[in-house]
């Protein structure tokens, strides 16, 4: 069990009179972030989770003036504000909101950000032995640093992120964990594509454009993945399972494809994969509408996050209008065959398939 040892105070409101948290600096896709953290090991958390990102920390930006403040609170975690709206999310976790204000509470941790400091996102790490779990602390510390992106005007994106490597247009491959998104990712790297990340990705607007930017620095697989030959020839570069990601093995991507990252794409074609292990692949094409509900059924917190969720909403938009969607029905000719795949999805992203 991985411990936080965050002193137990008073529940804190960080008042305005309080002495300033020391405070860490860090650039992402050209914003500004700041963490304050009393505790020092508070601090390391977020150093710590963020190496593994493509976020860069920053010496000397103390003057600057931050996109977005993540406040880390040392007394215990506060009661939700009353008169909010509440509902339960996705994966666990209840969200207060009345559009203004948001408060959203999981494993007895607590993310919030008032009205009236729009851009300051306070969180608290809760004192039981559920919360302070390697995992629900990951878990966390992810909720509050997209929470912050989100006021930037970044949204998450659960989806790899590839690039053609003849037209340079970008193609993303969005679901949940188990869809095949790593898998198919891996694949078209092997097959010459560039690629962002496999698994954990932006999206922000860039002039009339939605782009999609990289995050997640490593690749993960699954052993049925490995066992399937995908990575044949590189297993000396797979490293341990992380003990709050067991079922996944990673890898560094930059050691197996060197000089095959790109930073960025527009994105030009969007699959939903599902993997259905059978000997053939199929995929159909969607319309702006179906692309849109698929968005936003692997983007819930377009709508959980309120006070964000006109932005958030406006970019998904703009990408089902950008992209072409696609219902992907993977199956083994797909994953197992790189070649296979590199002309699959090249002829779909250029609207050649059927």
């Amino acid at each position: 069990m991985f411990r936080v040892t965050i002193p137990e105070t008073p529940a804190g409101d960080f008042g305005q009179n309080e002495r300033p948290a020391p405070a860490s600096f860090y650039a992402v896709a050209g914003r500004f972030i700041c963490v304050e953290a009393d505790e020092p090991e508070a601090a390391l958390l977020f150093r710590r989770y963020f190496a593994g990102w493509h976020v860069s920390a920053l010496e000397g930006a103390a003057d600057a003036e931050p996109d977005a403040t993540i406040v880390v609170g040392s007394g215990r975690v506060p009661d939700a504000p009353r008169g909010l709206e509440t509902f339960e999310t996705a994966g666990g976790g209840i969200c207060h909101t009345d559009g203004r204000t948001y408060f959203f509470e999981s494993n007895g941790s607590a993310v919030r950000v008032r009205a009236e400091s729009p851009r300051r996102v306070e969180v608290w790490f809760g004192s039981s032995t559920a919360a302070r779990a390697r995992a629900a602390v990951a878990r966390l510390i992810f909720d509050a640093s997209m929470t912050a992106l989100r006021r930037c005007g970044l949204f998450e994106l659960h989806g790899a992120g590839v690039v053609e490597p003849e037209t340079g247009a970008g193609v993303l491959v969005v679901g949940p964990s188990g869809s095949g998104k790593s898998t198919l990712a891996t694949q078209l790297a092997r097959a010459g594509w560039r690629y962002l990340s496999d698994d954990s990705l932006l999206l922000h607007t860039r002039g009339a454009q939605v782009e999609a930017l990289a995050l997640r620095r490593q690749f993960a697989v699954t052993e049925p993945t490995v066992a399937a030959g995908v990575l044949e020839g590189f297993e000396d570069h797979l490293a341990e399972p992380a003990p709050f990601d067991p079922l996944k093995r990673r890898f560094e991507p930059q050691e197996i494809f060197p000089d095959s990252f790109a930073d960025a794409c527009v994105p030009r074609a969007v699959f939903f994969p599902t993997v259905t292990h059978e000997t053939s692949s199929a995929a159909r094409r969607l319309s702006q509408a179906e692309t849109m509900r698929q968005l936003l059924r692997v983007c819930p917190w377009a709508c959980y996050d309120r006070p964000a969720a006109p932005a958030h909403l406006g970019v998904l938009a703009g990408l089902a209008r950008q992209a072409a969607g696609y219902e992907l029905r993977a199956g083994t000719d797909l994953l197992r065959d790189a070649a296979h795949a590199s002309r699959f999805v090249r002829e779909r992203a250029r609207g050649e398939g059927q």
